[in-house]
């Protein structure tokens, strides 16, 4: 793990203000050492990890974001308002939203910007909400291991940009993206993953007007209303840490994307808006359509299968998937 970068770091983010400012304040939180690197070393201090600890990654691509295991805090204990009680969401924010058993909930990206998972249970059924800000990558996960139920935290890792999760029974590292754990006693192990709308508030409340959303009475002091803390990031080429990708698009290009077994597709967001539905050819090939709520849907171009689709900037997606089929289509940004 690459650790002491913190000096050189700070004056890149400086360098790109109002960015700069706005990723300090977020990962640059109480705990940090002096410019000669990081007072804590969260892999070996906290979970006693290091070079000769087994595990599927090369440890050489884990990067420290923050000082410390869980400096950016999950919400443990969610409370939730009714929708037209929330009075901290405008029509056009958008909101990751998930519905199971007839229970719609919705989760403000202002909110996870601060906290990127929430340990919630939704339906009688118990899910990690996770949110990566630096790869726009929202991802619901199944949290219960046969008759154990585990909350998960931020572990202060990053790899590839992306969010490294812990499970808090057995403090294994998961990656957000691909939902395994790639070092600790559940290695091997992968999440089950459960289906998510990334949309504006107006329409998922359209589609779903029964639905609760997340408050902003978390228990932590944040500047919620700060709805883009990361500045310009979404729409810079700008990235925090090294990744290698497919520069034929641009990197924060929006995508929506499916695995079917070893194979993978992707499709633009841009293009989804402009044809609300398609055929991506391939073996098995994918049928995609977005729906007026603005959730995504993906089935199996032979048998009809319904997929689990995930959204995210293009240069997340394709870090880890290297071999992905992309519809971008003619007019696509590049």
């Amino acid at each position: 793990m690459r650790t002491g970068q913190y000096g050189r770091r700070e004056r890149q983010l400086r360098a790109s203000s109002p960015l700069g400012l706005a990723v300090l304040f977020l990962l640059l939180l109480p705990g940090m050492a002096a410019s000669q690197g990081w007072q804590t070393d969260i892999l070996r201090d906290t979970f006693g990890y290091g070079e000769s600890t087994p595990a599927d990654v090369d440890w050489s691509e884990v990067e420290q974001g923050c000082g410390a295991r869980d400096c950016i805090p999950s919400i443990d204990q969610p409370r939730f308002v009714a929708a037209d009680e929330a009075d901290f969401i405008a029509a056009a924010d958008v909101v990751m939203g998930i519905e199971i058993d007839g229970d719609a909930r919705a989760y403000p990206i202002s909110i996870l910007n601060f906290h990127e998972i929430v340990n919630d249970e939704i339906g009688g059924r118990p899910v990690a909400i996770t949110y990566c800000p630096l790869c726009g990558s929202g991802i619901a996960f199944e949290r219960k291991f046969g008759d154990r139920v585990v909350e998960f935290g931020v572990s202060g890792l990053l790899r590839k940009s992306d969010l490294i999760l812990y499970d808090r029974a057995t403090e294994s590292l998961w990656q957000q993206i691909t939902g395994q754990a790639f070092a600790g006693p559940m290695r091997g192990e992968t999440l089950e993953t459960i289906p998510v709308t990334i949309t504006r508030w107006v329409r998922w409340r359209e589609a779903h007007p029964d639905t609760r959303v997340l408050s902003t009475e978390t228990g932590f002091d944040r500047p919620y209303s700060n709805k883009t803390p990361y500045g310009d990031y979404d729409q810079s080429r700008r990235l925090l840490f090294p990744v290698d990708y497919d520069r034929s698009l641009h990197p924060k290009t929006v995508v929506h994307g499916v695995e079917v077994g070893d194979a993978s597709y992707a499709v633009t967001e841009s293009v989804l808006k402009a044809h609300g539905a398609l055929e991506q050819s391939g073996d098995p090939g994918v049928r995609w359509e977005m729906r007026p709520s603005g959730e995504v849907t993906a089935v199996r171009g032979d048998n009809g299968e319904r997929l689990v689709t995930h959204r995210m900037f293009w240069f997340a997606w394709y870090s880890f998937h290297t071999t992905t089929h992309i519809h971008s289509g003619p007019m696509s940004e590049r």
